[in-house]
């Protein structure tokens, strides 16, 4: 009996030195936090900052002079292309039209009766019975009248060009601002602008794209001179994405030399006039057709002198380096061009407790 008591307190006291042993290399392991690669569409393209600005802006200016008779539109409303805006006095423009056309009729028959003379000439010439001199001075008198007709015709077009000129219409579609000069004043091309129509819808949005992304956009196909396969997006102050999606219409032809950016320009419709030239908006740009990209958390991506790399976990739980080559940047994610494949484990949180080589025990949490 009393050599069973003492096999069984040997055995229980080596069952405590091999937990005892287990749980110190357990506790050795360092506890690490790993994601898996994976492949994700990310047609982000990037984010920027936007100015809404017109397509077109045209200032309203008298091209006569008179007294101001009518405003016909709402201060701040829409108008269409052709719309009156503005009725300058019409009076003396009548009259001048008036005095054209009787000019003109006048000149018109002069002429008739130094045509008919002319002819008359001809006959008499054909029979000798006057001599050339009096048929020459009667054809240089019909070419005097005709002048005088072509110069009361062309008197009697600005006459009516003057006339058009007090009916101020809408050159295009937009909304209009403030009328700057009230009803009964006198206006003149020396007034200044009356009012100023801005094009709406469609409208433009401009940003500044920094020139290595515009170099990848491309060498990609997905950016040309004056358009673009790419998506773009705005979200408004309020938080909300606006309910159009643009497309790039413009690219700048030159760098800027302070930042390193091109200017880029987007054209949305804007038919409920929810965008006003001016204000601020956030741009994205997504690819209509984005590819599958293998991706990593941007916790995971280390830098040294040999460049990116980031930590793996293998079969065995141990640390492997692994040198990466990286894409684009999606908020809080990383494109990997080469060196990860799908599937593999990448330590994401307790990186400064790791080195190559090292067993741990690794966590894993989904991206």
């Amino acid at each position: 009996m009393k050599y069973v008591s003492g096999l069984t307190t040997i055995l229980g006291l080596l069952l405590l030195t091999i937990a005892a042993t287990a749980q110190e290399q357990s506790a050795s392991k360092p506890n690490v936090t790993v994601a898996t690669v994976a492949g994700e569409q990310l047609g982000n393209r990037g984010s920027y900052i936007g100015r809404v600005q017109a397509v077109s802006t045209v200032n309203i200016v008298a091209r006569v002079e008179g007294f101001l008779e009518q405003r016909n539109f709402q201060e701040g409303g829409t108008v269409k292309k052709g719309d009156l805006l503005y009725v300058i006095e019409k009076g003396i423009y009548e009259a001048d039209v008036a005095s054209s056309k009787a000019q003109l009729e006048g000149a018109q028959a002069t002429l008739k009766n130094a045509t008919i003379d002319l002819e008359r000439q001809r006959i008499l010439l054909s029979k000798d019975d006057v001599p050339q001199s009096t048929y020459d001075s009667a054809l240089a008198t019909v070419g005097q009248d005709q002048a005088s007709v072509d110069e009361a015709q062309a008197s009697l077009d600005t006459s009516n060009i003057n006339l058009g000129y007090t009916e101020i219409r809408s050159p295009i579609d937009g909304r209009i601002s403030k009328s700057n000069i009230d009803v009964g004043n006198l206006v003149n091309s020396n007034s200044g602008t009356l009012t100023t129509i801005t094009s709406v819808d469609p409208i433009k949005v401009s940003f500044y794209m920094g020139e290595k992304d515009l170099i990848k956009d491309r060498r990609a196909g997905l950016i040309d001179d004056d358009n673009g396969s790419l998506k773009v997006k705005l979200t408004l102050s309020d938080g909300e994405p606006f309910d159009t999606v643009g497309s790039i219409t413009y690219v700048g032809t030159t760098v800027d030399e302070n930042s390193d950016t091109v200017e880029i320009q987007a054209t949305f419709a804007n038919p409920k006039n929810i965008l006003i030239p001016g204000q601020f908006v956030n741009v994205a740009i997504e690819e209509a057709q984005p590819q599958t990209t293998l991706v990593v958390p941007q916790s995971a991506v280390q830098l040294d002198s040999k460049g990116h790399f980031v930590f793996l976990v293998d079969g065995s739980d141990k640390i492997v380096r692994q040198d990466v080559d990286l894409g684009r940047q999606y908020g809080a994610l990383w494109a990997v061009a080469s060196g990860l494949k799908e599937g593999e484990k990448v330590v994401v949180q307790g990186i400064q407790r790791v080195s190559p080589g090292v067993t741990v025990n690794p966590v894993e949490i989904k991206q």
